[in-house]
């Protein structure tokens, strides 16, 4: 017989009788409803009831308001014969064939543990028991509290099981969903943390992994006041046993073995809470000293990114110079009063045990940009013996008027980082202001830059054409500003690339590089520049160069790696690369399609052509179902491929796999006809 009630207890009370809404007339009726669910079917004592709902009044008070309850639920129910809630005994209980709860519902799933059980179990838990449904009475507070933690035990363990059954199947998005959700309803649950780790450490992804450590050791400090366990901690030493990535012949022979560098974050030897709030100005500042030394060709300078990552292991200098394959360190501290900051810096040969290079200053807050540099040149000059004088002069920037204008900048830079839609919102009114103080600050240009940038090429495809324009002008007035700012050069170059104008945008992103060599990130998303101009070997070298410059890398970078291993025909690499990260960019799982399809992997094609579907109606066209042709000329607007010879082999995989190729998509290529 099919249930007539449906009680939902998780996430809140809400009833209904063949689908239909049906409204209580008290919450000491929904209270009493929801004991009696609790399952349906268990006789439960007046007795018990009357102290559970009712516990401040006196015995015949409490079986009256009972008696009263027990009416009011009948009426409202339709259910005076009492075919639904049964008069046994001493006691009462609620017809189970009758009756659909869905927390019984959820147990059941959990008991049996199948993965389709433990699926549906997921879905079902919409949030607390009894979320919401306070009547003022301790006894029914402390049972549905109790009720509340041993449901969401049981449901933790089993999502805890699934997420191991996500992982040996190798599902990485599935994975990484659950796990976030495991980590929301638990997040003190070391288990959650460590599957994680496993699965980010077996499929190379340093960053990840050091990012769930980080996580379990900062959520178990605030809720516990204790440390990982010997378990957690074992994974963190996993983190530094890893092969390293050492440079190729090719490039030892080009660079001469460059010497590499490794910048730690500097402490912080504020004196007061404000300082110690203020972790962005350090992190920044530590930040913008590894972006000055990065314009150094003589050097190889390793990521901020993998460098505080590798230092919040608790290692000693050696070991995590080893674990970066860093031959030298720079170690410092900063200090800050109200108009002055302290700084001390030391340079570490950290193989031969030798402090190469001090220095210490004590600068006024306005001369801070002018000191960062001067770290530089003297970190520079002692590593190098003969550095350009050229490249020397470029890293030089002027004195800044005001803190402020540097404070802007850090906060800003510090919002672009989250790269989330909100953060870039937030990011945009710093950098402004830091224009407003200081017209001539091009670095605000390239954070206003970067901010329309990342948004218009990552997040926000409804706004393709303003983000854009915003974009290009933004780093136009700040390359105007400053032509020895890198990042204009390299948005420049990438939104002239978007526009099919292929000369000039390599004439930028070849200057982006020439000026900062080092900067992991944009090596990175040069790789897929190099890609669509046809170059693919330098994209390849470009993104092995960026992760091993930054190990601890975001899953990004296994995202570009796809495209030039792809336009340079090597197909398996690319594949391995696209199953590290299907997640992250809708059209790589499009060339997960197109490369499975080329190596006659049919059945791999088009489960991935159908995930690039599921992604693109989601992601592109918000929920609604695109035409046949849609997605196609999708993927070659956001893919500028300058040859034709590239994009025809890409459409042909695609075809294979069964995605529909329009008629007239090489009509004008490369500039059309695409979607507005």
């Amino acid at each position: 017989m099919s249930a007539r009630l449906h009680i939902q207890l998780l996430g809140g009370f809400t009833l209904k009788r063949d689908g239909a809404p049906v409204t209580l007339p008290t919450r000491k009726a929904a209270a009493l409803l929801a004991i009696l669910a609790m399952p349906p079917g268990t006789l439960i004592t007046r007795e018990r009831l009357a102290d559970l709902l009712w516990s401040r009044s006196a015995e015949a008070q409490a079986r009256g308001s009972l008696r009263q309850a027990v009416a009011q639920l009948r009426k409202a129910l339709e259910d005076e014969s009492g075919m639904l809630i049964e008069t046994v005994g001493p006691g009462l209980r609620l017809v189970s064939p009758r009756v659909e709860v869905d927390a019984g519902t959820l147990e059941r799933a959990l008991a049996a543990g199948s993965p389709a059980d433990l699926e549906l179990a997921g879905r079902l838990y919409q949030g607390e028991f009894l979320a919401g449904l306070a009547i003022g009475e301790a006894p029914f507070e402390d049972w549905r509290a109790t009720e509340a933690e041993r449901l969401r035990r049981l449901l933790l363990r089993g999502l805890q099981a699934l997420l191991g059954r996500h992982i040996e199947r190798g599902d990485l998005e599935a994975s990484l969903d659950l796990g976030e959700r495991l980590v929301r309803l638990e997040p003190l649950a070391e288990e959650t943390y460590q599957a994680l780790m496993h699965l980010h450490l077996d499929r190379g992804a340093l960053g990840p992994a050091m990012r769930e450590y980080q996580r379990c050791r900062a959520a178990l400090a605030a809720g516990l006041g204790v440390a990982p366990s010997a378990a957690t901690e074992a994974l963190r030493r996993a983190l530094r046993a890893r092969p390293h990535a050492h440079p190729s012949a090719r490039e030892d022979t080009e660079s001469g073995a460059l010497p590499v560098l490794a910048v730690l974050p500097f402490s912080d030897t504020g004196e007061t809470a404000e300082d110690a709030r203020r972790d962005y100005f350090v992190r920044g500042f530590t930040e913008d000293v590894v972006s000055a030394l990065a314009r150094f060709r003589s050097l190889r300078v390793i990521s901020a990114q993998s460098s505080f990552a590798e230092a919040d292991l608790q290692a000693s200098p050696r070991e995590i110079a080893e674990g970066l394959g860093a031959h030298y360190l720079l170690v410092g501290s900063l200090g800050r009063s109200e108009d002055r900051v302290r700084l001390s810096t030391e340079l570490l040969d950290v193989r031969a045990g030798h402090l190469l290079w001090s220095d210490r200053h004590e600068v006024a807050t306005t001369r801070i940009p002018e000191t960062r540099d001067t770290i530089a040149r003297g970190v520079a000059a002692a590593l190098v013996v003969r550095i350009d004088g050229d490249l020397l002069r470029q890293a030089m920037r002027k004195p800044l008027d005001s803190l402020e204008v540097y404070d802007c900048w850090l906060r800003g830079m510090a919002r672009l980082r989250q790269g989330t839609p909100e953060s870039l919102a937030e990011g945009r009114p710093l950098f402004r202001r830091a224009l407003e103080l200081d017209p001539g600050f091009a670095r605000a240009h390239s954070g206003l830059s970067l901010t329309y940038f990342n948004e218009w090429s990552c997040l926000a495809w409804q706004r393709w054409h303003e983000d854009e324009r915003m974009a290009f002008e933004h780093a136009r007035d700040g390359a105007a500003l400053d032509e020895t700012d890198h990042v204009t050069h390299f948005v420049l170059g990438r939104v002239l690339l978007y526009r099919r104008e292929f000369a000039r945008a390599e004439q930028h992103l070849d200057r982006a590089e020439v000026l900062n060599p080092n900067d992991a990130d944009m090596l990175a998303q040069l790789a897929i520049a190099d890609a669509f101009l046809g170059r693919p070997e330098r994209g390849a070298e470009r993104i092995e160069l960026a992760m091993r410059l930054n190990p601890y890398h975001d899953d990004w970078y296994f995202a570009y790696a796809v495209y030039p291993n792809f336009v340079g025909r090597r197909l398996e690499t690319a594949i391995a690369y696209a199953l590290k990260a299907p997640h992250v960019a809708t059209d790589v799982t499009a060339y997960l399609a197109a490369a499975s399809a080329h190596l006659g992997q049919m059945e791999a094609a088009r489960r991935h052509l159908a995930s690039f579907r599921e992604m693109f109606r989601r992601n592109i066209m918000q929920g609604r179902e695109p035409a046949a042709e849609e997605p196609m000329r999708w993927l070659l607007h956001v893919n500028p491929f300058s040859r034709i010879e590239d994009a025809h082999f890409w459409a042909e995989g695609l075809a294979r796999a069964g995605l529909v190729i329009p008629d007239d998509l090489w009509r004008d290529f490369p500039d059309g006809p695409w979607p507005g």
